[in-house]
């Protein structure tokens, strides 16, 4: 059985918003978005790099040039292990490859699950120190809840963009325009 370290968010300023935001049920889970995105790309090293990688946009890849994701897992894994790039987002990024092919259009479907699932790994590492009687999640069961319906929200605001993605110079506008987006969302 393997143990995993969480890696929680800094405690700063720039995070605060976010953490006030996992305390207070008065806070919209929008605005909690908002706040994520924020300070994510407030962070030493911002968000929109990471995403920016290219194993990523080849995760991208794969799925556009695939009929069905058992290849453009095979596809991505294929890269992965030539070129060395392993990463914790990688591994977001293949994760939601399945889930993408259970829609009619897999690579849309992929961007916005892919910004979803990134999401919900930073509202993970935080939030099971913000639940209890005091905080906004009372329980797990709310905390699973509130974690489903941010990523949802985030899949839907990113899936309601309406670009092209060609080449990796898209993608890293993709990525901008899905971080300046989820900044400043409202509902």
């Amino acid at each position: 059985m393997g143990t995993s370290i969480s890696q929680p968010s800094s405690r700063n300023t720039n995070w605060s918003p976010v953490h006030a935001g996992y305390q207070n049920r008065f806070i919209p889970e929008i605005r909690i978005i908002n706040e994520i995105w924020r300070a994510c790309e407030n962070d030493n090293t911002p968000v929109s790099n990471i995403l920016k990688d290219d194993a990523i946009y080849k995760c991208f890849e794969s799925v556009k040039t695939s009929n069905n994701f058992q290849q453009a897992l095979e596809k991505f894994n294929s890269e992965i292990l030539r070129n060395k790039t392993n990463s914790i987002t990688a591994e977001f990024a293949k994760r939601v490859i399945p889930k993408c092919y259970q829609t009619d259009e897999p690579v849309k479907a992929w961007a916005s699950n892919f910004f979803a699932e990134v999401t919900n790994y930073i509202v993970s590492r935080d939030t099971s120190g913000f639940v209890g009687e005091k905080y906004r999640n009372r329980t797990v069961g709310e905390l699973i809840e509130f974690k489903n319906s941010l990523s949802q929200k985030v899949s839907h605001i990113v899936s309601s963009l309406d670009m092209q993605v060609n080449n990796k110079s898209d993608w890293n506008k993709l990525v901008d325009l899905s971080i300046k987006t989820l900044k400043s969302a409202r509902e």
